[in-house]
């Protein structure tokens, strides 16, 4: 049989619940996806079908879900889509989910910066470096008087220059 592979972009629905089993590690959480139309005779957005689906993710990538994701969080989930049957209270059911191979924060809606895990062999178990009382802010952004970097207006792309944003060199270290 064929597996079904889908890419799905929504937002995390619920909090990420993690744990350790005699497999490795595995984090699950429910995603939801509105599909947007644009309504021409109106000239506005409406909501249009939605799709809730579970996400299960497995070892490695589920240390990292369940150190950067949360509820709310806009994702991007890639992975084997399945259907599982199960009974409840004697009524057949069944449940779609999707076994991710990789999720990660829609940058179309957020900004994030990367963590460099740990060196390891794949899905050793190891997990990530945990950085959650790391924090790196810059003396710059500290002074008396600073109030944040001027952004231009207008509707053109915004073009910064990396090498001349406070606090590059602390970054680098």
């Amino acid at each position: 049989m064929n597996e079904t592979w889908v890419t799905v972009t929504g937002n995390v629905a619920t909090d990420v619940t993690w744990r350790r089993g005699a497999t490795g590690s595995v984090a699950n959480f429910f995603l939801m996806s509105n599909e947007r139309k644009f309504d021409g005779q109106s000239g506005a957005w409406r909501d249009g079908d939605r799709l809730g689906i579970r996400v299960t993710c497995w070892r490695g990538l589920a240390e990292n879900v369940r150190m950067s994701v949360t509820k709310g969080d806009p994702v991007v989930v890639h992975g084997r889509l399945y259907t599982s049957e199960y009974e409840q209270e004697g009524v057949r059911r069944t449940s779609t989910q999707i076994e991710a191979k990789s999720v990660g924060l829609d940058l179309r809606k957020v900004c994030a910066r990367v963590v460099i895990i740990q060196e390891s062999g794949p899905d050793d178990g190891r997990g990530p470096v945990d950085v959650s009382d790391l924090v790196v802010v810059p003396d710059e952004l500290t002074a008396p008087g600073f109030t944040g970097v001027d952004v231009p207006s207008g509707d053109g792309p915004l073009e910064v220059d990396d090498d001349e944003l406070p606090g590059r060199e602390a970054l680098a270290s």
